[in-house]
């Protein structure tokens, strides 16, 4: 099935992409919203050679892809998608590269990279404590807490967009929320990161410190944050979207099926809700939020699908 040559991988795309198929696959199933109807096709290569083989028969049949992690940040249509999806939550696993790099697998979540590091005494992404993704999706959407992000640890991606490839920091064009691989075709199958030696015990006490900080984030069905910070016409100033909406008097706006968090007004929690009224009440906000204060809220949560009638 495999074989090598002048240094290429050349494979059967689709025998390996029928060994990753999902037949069964929902939205609601993998994401953390829980909401959202299926897609023509779903694939969880458990290998980066099953994730390419799966780019290459999707892009050679000219499907729409779109690359799902842990779902952390995704409100998808009740509609479905009509696509491909291909979620990369199995590849898993970190190597350590020298004395100041680990390369950490896209699938790998947050939470495994970071007891890797504690148990290895590795400093340096203590920050990303608590943020329920895995490290591909967060290298992706650029994503961090407490003001840092990760573009500062990120030595490279290593994406497979019809090449396997290392895509160096200055080429992702990191910015608030933001990447490169946003913009293109992709799949991105790994992430190089820096880190630094230190004591275990010290690296454990400040992700434990990291954790507390989240500790008070609303509990329930959401995806997060909804919005993005809004900019100030200050430069590297921004907005708390959350105490904006909240300024502008919409804790708890909504019903009792989905509803702005009174605790963190830029969580939108649902307890039964489906896709389309979650959707309508961020829009719905961003309306009142543009009335009341004049600022336009721009979306965080990515949308798969289409919504509206």
């Amino acid at each position: 099935m495999l074989s090598y040559k002048s240094g290429k991988i050349c494979m059967d795309p689709l025998l390996l992409s029928r060994r990753a198929r999902i037949h069964d696959f929902a939205f609601s199933d993998y994401t953390t919203y829980g909401v959202g109807g299926g897609a023509a096709e779903a694939y969880f290569p458990r290998t980066v050679p099953e994730a390419m083989a799966v780019y290459d028969s999707v892009t050679e049949r000219g499907m729409n892809m779109f690359v799902l992690s842990q779902g952390s940040n995704v409100l998808a249509s009740d509609k479905g998608f009509e696509g491909c999806v291909v979620c990369t939550r199995r590849l898993r696993g970190i190597v350590r590269i020298d004395i100041e790099t680990i390369f950490c697998l896209a699938g790998t979540p947050v939470s495994h990279v970071l007891s890797y590091c504690i148990s290895r005494g590795l400093g340096g992404l203590e920050y990303l404590a608590g943020i329920p993704a895995a490290i591909g999706g967060v290298a992706v959407m650029n994503g961090g807490a407490g003001g840092r992000y990760i573009n500062t640890c990120i030595k490279a991606v290593r994406l497979y967009d019809g090449k396997l490839r290392n895509l160096p920091n200055e080429n992702c064009n990191f910015s608030y929320k933001q990447s490169t691989m946003r913009n293109i075709k992709c799949i991105v199958t790994g992430v190089f990161l820096n880190v630094f030696a230190d004591f275990p015990s010290g690296v454990k006490k400040r992700v434990q410190s990291y954790a507390a900080r989240r500790a008070h984030l609303p509990k329930g069905r959401s995806c997060g944050c909804v919005f993005k910070n809004p900019q100030t016409a200050a430069e590297g100033k921004s907005l708390s979207a959350g105490a904006l909406i909240q300024k502008c008097g919409l804790a708890g706006f909504g019903s009792a099926r989905a509803f702005v968090s009174p605790v963190h007004c830029n969580f939108i929690l649902h307890n039964g809700a489906c896709a389309e009224e979650i959707f309508d009440l961020i829009q719905s906000v961003k309306r009142m939020v543009l009335l009341r204060s004049g600022i336009g809220l721009e979306e965080e949560v990515v949308y798969v699908g289409d919504f509206g009638s």
